[in-house]
């Protein structure tokens, strides 16, 4: 769980340092949501947005390298996030939502994104067995969005 916690404060952090950036990417007018468990991190009129902070993946020669605690590299053909996402999406859709729903990765202070959508030659959905913060292992699933679909946006 100490881990999970780390993790957590550190996107958080992340959150907060990535707005001006992202601002001069989506508008001055994008905000950072005040709410703790908001689906996404940031909104405006037009936009949602949420970031994953992936402070050991670097984007080198056109793939994305991930070192791991024990420093092991290897090269990843996708990088996730959590299914209730995309289905809060889904659900905003359908009930006529016309904002543009976008995951960002910020790999090494650089920035990569996905614009969601309902492709499924874009991303696959897996099952992923880990703590989730609660003190224990428990199944939840990810969407691996294919990394031939994630762009730079800086």
């Amino acid at each position: 769980m100490a881990q999970f916690k780390y993790d957590y404060a550190r996107g958080k952090q992340s959150e907060v340092e990535s707005l001006p950036d992202l601002q001069k990417i989506f508008g001055d007018d994008l905000k950072l949501d005040p709410y703790q468990y908001a689906h996404f991190d940031y909104h405006n009129d037009t936009h949602m947005v949420e970031l994953k902070t992936r402070d050991r993946v670097k984007y080198k020669n056109g793939v994305f390298e991930y070192t791991t605690r024990n420093g092991y590299e290897m090269i990843l053909d996708s990088l996730y996030f959590d299914l209730p996402k995309l289905e809060f999406r889904n659900k905003q859709k359908k009930n006529g939502c016309k904002k543009i729903y976008y995951v960002l990765w910020k790999c090494n202070s650089e920035y990569f994104g996905w614009i969601m959508n309902n492709s499924e030659n874009e991303f696959t959905i897996e099952p992923q067995f880990r703590d989730c913060g609660h003190g224990y292992k428990q199944n939840r699933n990810v969407v691996k969005v294919k990394s031939e679909h994630i762009y730079k946006l800086n």
